[in-house]
C-alpha cells in the first residue's frame, strides 16, 4: 500500500465515521448568541480551534460546556485543582493500609454531598456524567465503552500504582453506594479499569 492510498484509507474512515455519528446522535435545539471577544483572546480562540481542526463554533461550545457542567459547580463544591507533581509524592508516603483509610475518610467526609451539591441529583447516569467531565478537564486519557448492559471505563492517569490504589477505592464506594452489583476493577501501576454491570 502506498503512502497515498494509506492517507486516503485513513480519510475514507475518518468521513465514514464522522457520517455514522451524525446520523445516531439525536439534534438538540439550539440557539444563537452574539459575542464581543477581546481581539487577542478571539485570535487565541481561532489558534486553537485550528490545531483541533474544529470551528470556532464548535470549540466556544466546548468551552461553554466544560464551564456549565464542571467548572462552575466544582468552585462551589470547593473542589481545587492541584497539580500532579505534588500529587503523586503525597500519595507515595503513603502505606497500602493508610490509603484505604484515606479512600474511607473521602467517603465519609460526604463525596455524595458533594456530588449533590454540583449535579443536584445523586444517581448513576448523573454520576458518569460528572465523571465524564472530570476526566475531560483533567486531561486524562481514557476509553469508555458500553455493551449489552454493561459500561468499561479504562483510565491511564499516570500517577503511579498507589493512586490506582486509591482511585479503585473510591470508585468501589461510589458504585456500592448506587446499589450496584457485579462491578469489577483491575489496576496497573498507570491505569484503572472499571466494568459496571448496568442491568440491576
Amino acid at each position: 500500500m502506498t503512502h497515498l492510498q494509506l492517507i486516503t484509507w485513513i480519510l475514507f474512515t475518518f468521513i465514514t465515521q464522522l457520517r455514522c455519528t451524525s446520523i445516531n446522535k439525536p439534534k438538540r435545539p439550539t440557539g444563537s448568541l452574539t459575542l464581543r471577544i477581546d481581539k487577542e483572546m478571539l485570535d487565541d480562540l481561532r489558534i486553537e480551534s485550528e490545531k483541533k481542526m474544529v470551528s470556532i463554533n464548535t470549540l466556544a461550545n466546548q468551552i461553554f460546556k466544560s464551564y456549565i457542567k464542571w467548572y462552575s459547580p466544582a468552585q462551589r463544591a470547593g473542589i481545587m485543582f492541584v497539580p500532579k507533581c505534588l500529587l503523586i509524592p503525597i500519595i507515595d508516603n503513603f502505606a497500602e493500609y493508610q490509603i484505604e483509610n484515606l479512600a474511607e475518610k473521602f467517603r465519609k467526609s460526604g463525596y455524595e454531598e458533594t456530588l449533590l451539591m454540583m449535579s443536584k441529583e445523586y444517581s448513576l447516569p448523573v454520576i458518569l456524567d460528572l465523571f465524564d467531565s472530570w476526566l475531560n478537564v483533567s486531561n486524562l486519557q481514557f476509553d469508555r465503552e458500553s455493551s449489552e448492559g454493561s459500561l468499561t471505563y479504562i483510565i491511564n492517569h499516570g500517577l503511579g500504582r498507589k493512586w490506582s490504589l486509591f482511585l479503585e477505592k473510591v470508585f468501589w464506594y461510589i458504585v456500592k453506594d448506587l446499589g450496584i452489583t457485579g462491578a469489577r476493577f483491575d489496576i496497573t501501576d498507570g491505569t484503572v479499569s472499571m466494568k459496571i454491570n448496568l442491568k440491576q
